[in-house]
């Protein structure tokens, strides 16, 4: 794979171009980690998602990088953590089809009800009659 050091469009005529675009430069070829080196680099990515520059010149040795090796290697870890993060968030906020919609009755209702200017709790109404069948039912026990 080549690559071009400038993609800007040449204005010169094809004539004067030289023959090649631009100049072909070799892309980088993928850098296969050891299964230790990938051990280490987790290890130390669970500790510290950011590395000082001695901290990455002292893995780098350690490991027998280069500190951009290590340097790369850390951005993409960080990338791969992040879009985790947002995939796990995801499917927490998801609703699933098996959650059920619950209804909560109104406790209290704003406004005026009719004879009063005050607000209207049905529940008092309803403690009131709770109180007058528990009186009721305690004779039957």
């Amino acid at each position: 794979i080549y690559l071009c050091a400038s993609s800007a469009v040449d204005a010169r005529s094809e004539q004067d171009a030289p023959s090649e675009p631009c100049a072909a430069r070799k892309k980088k070829t993928r850098t296969v980690f050891s299964r230790s080196q990938v051990f280490q680099l987790e290890s130390t990515f669970d500790v510290k998602r950011y590395l000082s520059s001695s901290e990455r010149a002292a893995l780098a040795a350690l490991l027998h990088l280069t500190e951009t090796q290590v340097k790369i290697w850390f951005q993409n870890r960080r990338n791969k953590w992040k879009r985790q993060l947002a995939a796990d968030l995801e499917t927490v906020h998801i609703p699933s089809t098996s959650q059920r919609i619950v209804r909560v009755p109104i406790l209290y209702h704003e406004g005026p009800s009719p004879g009063s200017g005050s607000i209207h709790y049905p529940l008092s109404s309803f403690a009131h009659s709770m109180s007058v069948l528990r009186s009721q039912m305690t004779g039957l026990v």
